[in-house]
């Protein structure tokens, strides 16, 4: 199979209609590629694999090779993440897709990525890729049924303007996050990039002019009511902007996406007002180097904001 980046404005349009009718068949007021602000760019160009059949684009798969970091901020091996998977419904069922994928895992191999990471509900197909279901994540869920508490602390609470935001206070989102052993490096000018994201909403808490706890909500057409990435200096904050989220947005229920290695008090102070939570596999992942055991890989915790 030959594969191909797209660097002409007609291969970007064609992607971008085939993504649009295969991942967004309902009409929304923003087109796919503002959802991928980085991979589906006309500057990440690398990142996007087409494939012709009979000399129309046939399907497509991204791949952003990643830097995985450990809590010290110290690089540890290169993953890529793969997403934006689809192919023209007139010529699905022949193996294109299957294909393209074994194509884009040659890529990653050339390039010494040590694993790849998707999210899909097409599980089964997946597994016959190679692919299995590693990593975990607690989903704690909150419903109307127990209704948002007043604020504990004297911080202050802001729903903010996303345009507005200071490399400095990226920074402090950024070191806020809660500590784990694994994840993907991540620069200032890539999260503002994500920031862009429509149907995204930033919240802060504020102590004065410090930044004590932040959290993300929706993430273009995925994610919405989920509270995918946050940092906070204590969990009292965390709980006090998830009550506040849930007020400010009116959400008769909204779900918090956490790591599995959260520390035993988060975990005990969130699920006291929780109405439940769950543990669930992290994403899909093909391992590449078989010197890199499922044990390290287990530790990897993906940020929602950085899945594509």
């Amino acid at each position: 199979m030959t594969l191909y980046h797209p660097n002409e404005s007609k291969h970007f349009q064609l992607r971008n209609e085939l993504l649009q009718t295969c991942l967004r068949p309902d009409p929304l007021p923003f087109p796919i590629e503002s959802e991928y602000p980085i991979v589906l760019a006309p500057e990440g160009r690398q990142f996007s694999f087409c494939h012709d059949y009979q000399n129309q684009l046939c399907s497509h798969a991204n791949l952003w090779p990643r830097k995985v970091l450990d809590t010290l901020g110290k690089e540890q091996f290169p993953i890529g993440l793969v997403g934006n998977v689809a192919t023209d419904p007139r010529w699905r069922g022949h193996g294109h897709m299957r294909s393209l994928l074994t194509a884009v895992e040659e890529v990653a191999r050339e390039s010494q990525l040590e694993a790849l990471f998707l999210w899909s509900d097409l599980s089964s197909f997946y597994q016959k890729l190679g692919f299995l279901s590693l990593g975990q994540e607690f989903h704690f869920h909150f419903l109307e049924s127990r209704p948002a508490k007043k604020q504990k602390t004297e911080v202050r609470l802001v729903h903010c303007d996303r345009q507005q935001i200071s490399d400095d206070m990226l920074m402090q989102m950024l070191e806020l996050r809660h500590k784990v052993s694994f994840t993907l490096e991540r620069s200032i000018e890539e999260f503002r990039q994500m920031l862009q994201i429509p149907w995204l909403d930033l919240f802060v808490a504020y102590d004065m002019t410090d930044i004590v706890a932040y959290a993300l909500v929706g993430k273009g057409y995925d994610m919405m009511g989920v509270i995918h990435e946050w940092g906070a200096k204590e969990s009292i904050f965390l709980l006090d902007l998830i009550n506040f989220i849930r007020r400010d947005m009116s959400l008769p229920q909204c779900m918090l996406l956490a790591p599995s290695d959260l520390k035993g008090s988060w975990h005990h102070d969130i699920l006291e007002q929780a109405t439940a939570v769950e543990t669930v596999p992290m994403a899909l992942v093909k391992i590449l180097n078989e010197k890199r055991s499922k044990e390290e890989l287990q530790k990897l915790f993906i940020w929602g904001l950085d899945s594509i």
